[in-house]
């Protein structure tokens, strides 16, 4: 759990410092360079990677992703700059082809990070007193439903008791499913 705390913490740190939760500004504080490339589809394609050239670390984001999942992406990379900036210093490649499944460590924690910085704990918490499952909150805030248990992880082992219900619902999906067949 102490690897969950830390991407935790940092995510913090860095909201903290930035004074906003938009992932490009942030970037753009934090002197991160981005671009949005031609990874094919959204659905099959390359979702984005990160690197660092010279000391300068760089984030590049698929184009074809709906936007949402754009700054998903973003966060994640992030996560690994922050996390992982000494392995991406030496040239070390670290990825996975699907991050929204993770299994390595290094990708669980950009999750983690990813998680903590894009789900705000006021508005999960709401959906969940409001008797939301896993996948309503996920349809509500618009990410893949593992970072939802991501973030409810961060929040109970902070100390929140938690529960949620596993029967799925649909209640914040109303007519708007755009770009939901990317999860």
């Amino acid at each position: 759990m102490l690897e969950m705390q830390v991407a935790a913490e940092k995510a913090d740190a860095i909201l903290e410092y930035c004074g906003t939760t938009d992932i490009w500004e942030i970037l753009d504080k934090l002197e991160v360079l981005y671009s949005f490339d031609d990874y094919g589809s959204a659905g099959s394609g390359l979702k984005g990677y990160c690197t660092c050239f010279f000391g300068q670390f760089f984030i590049s984001v698929n184009q074809n992703l709906p936007v949402y999942l754009q700054e998903l992406i973003a966060w994640h990379e992030l996560g690994h700059v922050i996390l992982d900036a000494q392995q991406l210093k030496v040239g070390t490649c670290i990825g996975e082809y699907d991050p929204f499944h993770a299994v390595s460590h290094s990708e669980t924690r950009a999750n983690y990070f990813a998680a903590e910085g894009l789900i705000e704990d006021d508005a999960i918490l709401e959906l969940i007193q409001q008797g939301h499952s896993a996948a309503g909150v996920a349809a509500c805030l618009k990410v893949p439903e593992a970072f939802v248990g991501y973030k409810v992880q961060i929040l109970q082992e902070a100390g929140i008791p938690l529960f949620s219900t596993e029967t799925p619902d649909a209640a914040c999906l109303q007519a708007d499913l755009t770009g939901m067949e990317n999860f």
